[in-house]
Formats: structure tokens, sequence, C-alpha cells
């Protein structure tokens, strides 16, 4: 394989190397020789091809400041090759030769290429702590999915949290769900002028494989991890530059500002353990308290973040009795949830209840009064007839009517009731978040299993008694229509007889 190093060879040795840089985009090589040998044709081929094919690759030739004849990656460059074995040849000692070669690199996605390990390395330490963090939290990434830089002379393969640096690119199923959960909890419990403004987490500078990085690079990315993993631990942290300053409230108050040279990466695993313990879970509020507390008084003196002693097994026996002190208090507020729970329960009977009663009795006052006008019609002689048909039906049709809004009215009240009731479980459930954890109180409610259905049963009635209500509503319209005209018809009927009779006897009259 033939790296640029082994083709910079073939032109002999450069008197100076005015650059060698590279980033995400380019990668950028000049030289300056006193004297220079042209490679054959077929050399500078093989070098075209061993540039991705998606990358651009041109190299410059020029003699002190004169004008540059350059060589193009897949054009036909054989005549511009024989212009620079004429430049060559008018080569005068004393002169130097310029060599540049640029390649433009062709990114997809989060996927990224870098052509020298060590240039890879430079552009790594030429961030400072702050610069680093801010470069991998910046829309230059999508944050949604994992960087993955391919380094084509790196050897093995490292892997963090968010980015991974290999020879080769092995694309593996990604979890980023719990990542902004996380972002949200470090904001919310401690004060930092910086890690709102990042998009990456102490997890994301945390390596591991079998792949190696340069001493000092390897401490370049440590101490970012670190102090990212003290910002997210400790009360107040600021980053200014090159001056990390830091304060912990613990059984001990500790402040101190120290350059980013001076920090130790020692008991970095032991922070970034305790930092795991406080955010994987359970009350982050009781964890972090504790983990003050106990950093406090095994922080050194020296105030170079360092530990002594084992803190994280006294951290971790020092919770356990805590949560023994702790035991029984939370035994209490979850029986009291549970009583809670109980009582919402009845709320929902209660609430259904009262919606059942409202039709009951809006329904035996219509049928009462309904069958009281056919027993008033079957018992009772009324002197207008017709009058009393109109007037009876008429009535009948307005407490039809009032029932029919009476229902509605009904209906809007027990929605409104249910969306009280599902906004004062909501806030049933915000008031004991400062006591228990998110994951203890949906246990304690099961997963919201018998509020949901509540919420069902609350619907069903509703849909149950309104079909119900409006199946008795047509009912009676209906009868009340057939009463009405059949009466009408009767009517008729009884008064086409008088007429009948009174013109025969008009006509025995007449005979």
């Amino acid at each position: 394989m033939m790296s640029y190093k082994n083709f910079i060879e073939l032109f002999g040795n450069p008197s100076a190397i005015v650059s060698e840089s590279e980033n995400f985009k380019t990668l950028e090589l000049e030289y300056e020789f006193s004297s220079i040998n042209l490679p054959k044709e077929e050399n500078f081929r093989y070098f075209f091809n061993r540039i991705r094919a998606e990358d651009k690759c041109e190299i410059f030739f020029s003699i002190d400041d004169g004008e540059a004849i350059a060589i193009t990656k897949d054009v036909d460059f054989t005549s511009d090759l024989e212009n620079v074995k004429i430049l060559f040849s008018g080569h005068e000692e004393g002169e130097i030769v310029n060599l540049k070669i640029n390649i433009y690199k062709e990114n997809d996605k989060n996927n990224f290429y870098f052509y020298s390990r060590d240039c890879f390395f430079n552009y790594i330490q030429s961030f400072d702590t702050y610069g680093l963090a801010s470069f991998f939290s910046s829309d230059f990434f999508d944050h949604n999915s994992k960087i993955n830089i391919v380094i084509r002379d790196f050897v093995g393969t490292l892997s963090s949290d968010k980015i991974t640096i290999a020879t080769s690119y092995d694309p593996q199923i990604e979890e980023f769900e719990g990542r902004e959960k996380r972002f949200n909890n470090i904001i919310a419990n401690n004060h930092s002028s910086f890690f709102g403004k990042l998009k990456v987490l102490p997890e994301d500078f945390i390596f591991e494989g079998d792949g190696s990085l340069k001493q000092s690079v390897k401490e370049h990315i440590e101490k970012v991890a670190k102090v990212l993993v003290i910002s997210a631990i400790f009360d107040i942290t600021d980053l200014a530059g090159n001056v990390f300053y830091y304060k912990l409230n613990g059984y001990k108050s500790i402040s101190h500002t120290e350059k980013i040279e001076d920090i130790s990466t020692k008991n970095l695993e032991d922070f970034y353990n305790i930092y795991q313990w406080i955010y994987v879970g359970g009350n982050i509020v009781d964890k972090i308290g504790l983990a003050r507390n106990i950093i406090s008084l095994h922080l050194k003196d020296n105030a170079l973040l360092e530990l002594k002693g084992n803190v994280f097994e006294s951290l971790k026996s020092s919770f356990k009795i805590y949560e023994k002190q702790n035991i029984k208090q939370y035994i209490e507020v979850r029986n009291k949830m549970s009583d809670q729970l109980l009582d919402y329960s009845k709320r929902v009977v209660t609430i259904t209840d009262n919606f059942a009663s409202g039709f009951q009795k809006s329904a035996l006052a219509l049928v009462t009064f309904f069958s009281s006008l056919i027993v008033t019609k079957v018992l009772a002689a009324p002197k207008n007839n017709e009058d009393f048909i109109l007037y009876s039906t008429l009535i009948t049709g307005v407490f039809i009517v009032v029932t029919f809004l009476y229902m509605l009215v009904s209906r809007a009240e027990l929605i409104q009731q249910e969306k009280r009731f599902k906004k004062s479980y909501e806030d049933f459930k915000k008031r004991y978040t400062d006591l228990l954890t998110d994951e203890d109180i949906e246990r304690i409610v099961n997963n919201d299993e018998e509020h949901k259905a509540d919420v069902a049963f609350i619907k069903s009635k509703l849909r149950w008694y309104t079909n119900l209500w409006i199946g008795i509503l047509c009912a009676i319209v209906l009868a009340t229509l057939i009463y009405y005209f059949g009466a009408k018809k009767i009517e008729s009927d009884e008064q086409l007889h008088f007429a009948r009779i009174f013109i025969q006897i008009l006509h025995d009259f007449a005979v």
C-alpha cells in the first residue's frame, strides 16, 4: 500500500516540510526541494488509484514563486507531466522546487475518512479542551447517529458512546434514545457555564477497544472527558480558554481555579464510575448529593482533581445505609400513593353514577308524563277533544326537547369531569417526583393501567347511556307522532259518521 509519505519519497528528500495537515474535509501537503526527481507516470497513476474514488486530488509543481503546473486525478495528465519535465529541466541550483498535494474529501453523513493517522492526531490536538467538545457538538455532525472515523494507517478499533475510530467502516446498531434524557438530567442538577451549549456527554470521550492513541492525544481526550465528568457531578463549573473553575458543596465546600494542562487524568475511571452510577437511574437528587459529600472528603488538597482511597466503593456502601434509613419513608409514600389510586377509582364510580342517575330521572319523568297523557285520554272526557290532542302533543314535544338538551348538558359535564380527572391524575404523579424516581412512580401506578381502564370505563358509560337516552327519546317521539296522527284520524272518522246521520235525518224529514 502506497501512503503519501511513500509517494513523496519518490521525489527525493525534501529540504523543508511546509505543511502536513488534514481535517475532515481536506488533506494538504506542501514541501520544498532543493533538488527533485520526477517519478514515472505509472507512479502517479498508482498514487491516484490509492485515493478514494469519491475524493478529488491535485498535485502542483512550481519553482520559487513561479506559476504552478497542476496534475489532476481522473484527468489525462500525460501532457501536464511533460510540462513538469520541461519545468524541472530549467531548474537551476539555488532555486526552490515547490510540491503541493491537495485532496478534497466527499463525506457521507457521519462517515469520515483520514489518510494519515499522524495528521488526525495533530488535528485533534489543535483544539483546546472546550474547542474539541464544541467541535464534536457542532452542526457539522448528525447527532442522531454515531460518528465513524476511518483512518487508513490506523491499527485496531477504538469506540466510545458516540465516536468510532477504526481502519475500516463497520456499521453497528446504535442506541441513542437515552442521551437527551441524560443530558437534561445533567443540566438540571448542575450549574455549568458551558455544558448546556454542548451536544456531547462524558462517555463520548471514554474509548474502549484494541486500538491505540499517541500518549499526548490520549491524555488530551481524557482531559476533555474528565472536565465533562466533573461538570456533571460538581455544583458549579466554568471553562474559559485554558482555565477551569469548579466548586463542590459537600461535607466540605471546595472551590478552585486550575489550568487545564495541570489537571491530572488520574482517577478518571473513579469519577466516571461515580458519574454513571448517579445518572443510570434511581433518585438522581439523592445520589448526586451523597456523591458530593463523599467526594469532598476524599479529594486531595493539591487541587489537581485527584482522589484518595476507593471512593466509588465508599459511595456505594454509604448509599446502602442511606437506603435503609429511608426505606420506611419510601413504604409510607408508596402506601399513600396506593390509597390515592383507590380514591381515583372511587371518583370514577361517582362520576358515572351521577351521569346514570341523571339519565334515569330524566327518562322516568318523560315516561311518566307520556303515560299520564294516555291515562287522561282514556279515562277523561275533555270538552274539546281536538284541543286536547294538539296541546298534549305540544307539551310532549317540549318535554322531549328539554330532555334532549338535558342530555347534552349532562354529556358535556361528564366530558369536562373526565378531563379534570385526567389532569388531576397527572398532577398527582408530578407531586411525587421530588420523593420518588420516574421509574418508581410508574411501577406504583402499574404504568397507568388502572388509570387507562378508568378512563375507558367513563367513555364506555358515556357512550352506552347516550345511545340508550337517544333510543328512548326516539321511541317517545315515534309514539307521540303515532298518537297525534292516530287521534286526528279517529276524530275525523267520528265527524264523518255524524255528518252521514244528519244527512239521513234531513232526507227522512223531506220524504
